[in-house]
């Protein structure tokens, strides 16, 4: 390991991996005791992109008139 240049309380990084979450089962977010710091991470990533709508807004004539799309993304690991 590696002394944490950034954080001088912290004497090294930690891996995602190796950091384990011990709480309760967070049923929203799935988030179970035992997942990794990268599991939790990725599993909240998917909670807000799933809850994120993406809009985008396009003019169709020389008058105001616009349209908006909204689509969502699901990524999967």
């Amino acid at each position: 390991m590696r002394t944490a240049e950034v954080c001088p309380t912290c004497p090294t990084y930690e891996n995602a991996k190796c950091v384990i979450y011990e709480g309760t089962f967070l049923p929203v977010t799935n988030i179970s005791p035992g997942d990794s710091l990268e599991v939790v991470l990725a599993k909240l990533e998917i909670a807000i992109i799933a809850i994120t709508p993406t809009t985008s807004s396009t003019s169709t004539s020389s008058t105001t008139s616009s349209s908006t799309t909204t689509t969502s993304t699901t990524i999967l690991y």
